[in-house]
């Protein structure tokens, strides 16, 4: 059977609903992922067309949050990218907690927990923990509800397995969770001092203080103008000194990006806000 094909004036459509709706703006999402994911909404629900796509949108509160948890793209393991994260344990977060200090991480976009637990598992192995505090953004509430429950697929654990033994020497992954009813529940215990947010797609409120942002593989989803956007949103949270991590196939690169920025490791493409 062949997949739903969305054209250009029914996305703009479905843009403008929800925008009018709801008031999210999903303008300056990148057009392919935004029409490829509604296509997928259409198809998985069984909604056959954009017009009662628009429809269901527009009636259904509900079926909308639904369609935001289905508009976040999930992170595929944890520990994705292992030298990032040893990195982050031998390295970064020993300099930069060697006293204390209130420190403040943001995740400006969390939809399935993976980084955020990962990022909670090495602080707990350095006795960091308490030391920081942590804000988590989402467009979705299913997905921050998720993430607050631990709740993980079980058949994704061994990938998860095997990147933390490129992680850790001694430590055991399994540690860190238990197995009911063939589901894996991460240890909610390590989710302190955290502050969950449901956040709009135009990024209305930020934190400030900032001294990590962790935005890993979002910008991929986002034209120029929103990626431009966010990233002088993030140079206002952050502290001067402060650092940004993004995707390893993302860059920062914007009109006078080199003012604001200062590329720190190129391996594991970490910004650092310049002081002045």
């Amino acid at each position: 059977m062949n997949r739903y094909e969305l054209g250009i004036v029914d996305t703009r459509n479905i843009i403008k609903t929800i925008q009018e709706t709801y008031n999210y703006n999903f303008k300056n999402y990148a057009l392919t992922f935004f029409k490829r994911r509604v296509e997928y909404i259409i198809d998985r629900y069984n909604l056959k067309d954009a017009d009662n796509f628009i429809r269901r949108i527009r009636d259904d509160k509900d079926f909308f949050e639904i369609f935001l948890k289905e508009m976040c793209i999930e992170s595929s393991e944890m520990f994705r990218d292992p030298s990032l994260w040893r990195y982050l344990k031998d390295e970064f977060f020993p300099a930069v907690l060697k006293k204390p200090q209130q420190y403040k991480i943001w995740f400006p976009e969390v939809n399935s927990g993976e980084e955020l637990y990962s990022l909670l598992i090495i602080l707990n192995t350095l006795n960091m923990l308490d030391d920081v505090r942590i804000m988590v953004s989402s467009l979705s509430q299913i997905h921050l509800n998720k993430i607050q429950e631990g709740y993980f697929d079980y058949s994704k654990m061994e990938v998860n397995e095997a990147n933390f033994r490129r992680v850790f020497r001694e430590e055991r992954l399994n540690d860190f969770y238990t197995t009911k009813d063939e589901n894996a529940y991460l240890d909610n215990s390590l989710l302190k001092n955290i502050q969950f947010t449901k956040q709009n797609t135009i990024f209305e409120e930020y934190p400030k203080g900032i001294k990590l942002i962790l935005c890993r593989n979002q910008m991929l989803y986002y034209n120029q103008i929103l990626e431009e956007r966010l990233l002088k949103s993030f140079y206002n949270c952050l502290v001067p000194g402060g650092h940004l991590i993004i995707g390893a196939n993302e860059k920062i690169n914007y009109w006078n990006s080199e003012k604001d920025y200062i590329l720190v490791d190129k391996n594991n493409n970490v910004y650092k806000k310049k002081l002045s």
